[in-house]
């Protein structure tokens, strides 16, 4: 009966919810946004997102969100799934679109903006056609059926005149064939397979180009190359017309790299030469800050946990010892409620901070027969829950599984992206400062 009674209480909630204009979820994800807690914004879209994987509202906010946090290859991904479900969410085009150009690939953003314009530009082409079609078939109308066959003799000298055209278009293809342009070209296009051969046929001409090496670099970065990339781009620093650019490329390198010496060195480098409107400037200062605010952090820590280490050291010295009296608040028991198991029942969980609960009701919900969506969710939310708890080993391993198990799923971009940071974490576990409760 109980049960009953639950199932009932929980449909209503739901016809509620449904009804109301904004998601009570959204005005939460609110405030959290506000207060600059941009993940505890997010758990509250992924709840959404549990329930109504399609929810377009959720992945619009957690976009915006993710362009706070500067994870903009995250923000695409959520921008991409809210037009893929909506594709008349031209807000959701122009999201993607700012996301790339903010990582300086403007002909990404170009594309995102021309998908946003595709739908009007297919509809005035058949237009066209059908102006043109009428012209081709009002001149029979109009003239005598003894001329029908006089432009069938005329159609014979359009036919001479193409060797003239053949002969005129090698000095057009030699324009265009210039590879260093139409490498350029390419780039810029995102075909970036096609522009790499370019490079190396501009420096067997050239070499020593810093131009090509520059741009060789660029394709290379674009490509997921970074090895490729970073060699190129040190040759392209001297490349008159961009070279500040490497600059700024090759702090991303280093940054995904986690050498966050040389990136800053290379964040300096560019911001020495930018001028105050420079494409990568405001970006490149803000990521200068972040690395800055994470080293004051870090140091305070340190000079935090060495100030008592040494207070200890005395109190020892002086007989004054009161270690072992210092009160310790008690921690939170991690004791939920007894709930059934559900996805929603975890989230739910989680959301409350009974960590330990939720993470058995997600293994739990693994060990049953749950559809591939609810269990590739289940994974990443046990691995966000092992990373808060600082088992980095733990959130490495569920993450990794849910990129390999569920490439395509619509959660892969972000379990990548955790990934990265999870695995980061486990290298410098040590570094860090201790969590607070």
């Amino acid at each position: 009966m109980n049960k009953k009674l639950s199932f009932i209480a929980l449909a209503l909630l739901v016809g509620l919810s449904q009804a109301w204009a904004v998601d009570p979820r959204i005005e939460q994800g609110a405030r959290f946004e506000a207060k600059g807690q941009y993940d505890k914004a997010l758990g509250e879209y992924r709840a959404m997102l549990a329930e109504n994987k399609k929810n377009t509202e959720a992945y619009m906010a957690a976009g915006k969100v993710r362009m706070k946090m500067k994870d903009y290859k995250g923000a695409v991904a959520n921008f991409r799934l809210a037009y893929g479900y909506d594709p008349s969410l031209t807000e959701a085009y122009e999201g993607a679109a700012k996301a790339y150009e903010t990582m300086g690939q403007q002909a990404k953003a170009d594309a995102e903006r021309a998908k946003m314009k595709g739908g009007k530009a297919a509809a005035s082409t058949p237009k066209a056609e059908a102006k043109a079609e009428p012209a081709k078939t009002a001149q029979p109308a109009q003239t005598a059926p003894v001329t029908k066959a006089e432009p069938a003799k005329t159609a014979a000298p359009a036919k001479v005149e193409t060797p003239k055209v053949a002969q005129t278009a090698p000095a057009t293809a030699t324009a265009s064939e210039d590879p260093f342009e139409k490498g350029k070209a390419l780039l810029a296009e995102g075909r970036y397979a096609e522009a790499a051969p370019l490079w190396r046929t501009v420096l067997s001409k050239k070499p020593g180009d810093a131009g090509a090496y520059f741009y060789a670099g660029l394709t290379r970065y674009e490509m997921g190359e970074y090895d490729k990339a970073e060699f190129n781009l040190k040759k392209g620093l001297s490349y008159k017309e961009r070279g500040n650019d490497a600059n700024y490329y090759l702090a991303k390198i280093n940054q995904k790299s986690k050498r966050t010496d040389q990136e800053k060195k290379y964040l300096a480098a560019y911001l020495k030469k930018a001028a105050p409107d420079a494409k990568f400037r405001k970006s490149a200062e803000d990521r200068l800050a972040e690395i800055n605010a994470v080293a004051s952090a870090a140091a305070e820590e340190k000079a935090m946990q060495e100030a008592e280490a040494k207070a200890l050291k005395e109190a020892k010295k002086s007989g004054n010892d009161k270690s072992k009296s210092v009160d310790v608040a008690p921690q939170k028991e991690d004791v939920a409620p007894t709930a059934s198991n559900s996805i929603a029942n975890a989230n739910a969980l989680y959301a409350d901070g009974y960590h330990e609960a939720a993470l058995q009701m997600y293994k739990a919900l693994l060990e049953n027969e749950i559809t591939p969506d609810e269990r590739y969710f289940a994974m990443l939310q046990m691995g966000n829950i092992y990373r808060e708890m600082r088992d980095f080993h733990s959130a490495v391993t569920r993450y990794r599984d849910v990129v390999r198990e569920f490439p395509d799923s619509d959660w892969a971009t972000e379990a990548e992206r955790a990934l990265e940071d999870a695995v980061w974490l486990e290298k410098h576990a040590s570094e860090l400062p201790r969590n607070k409760r």
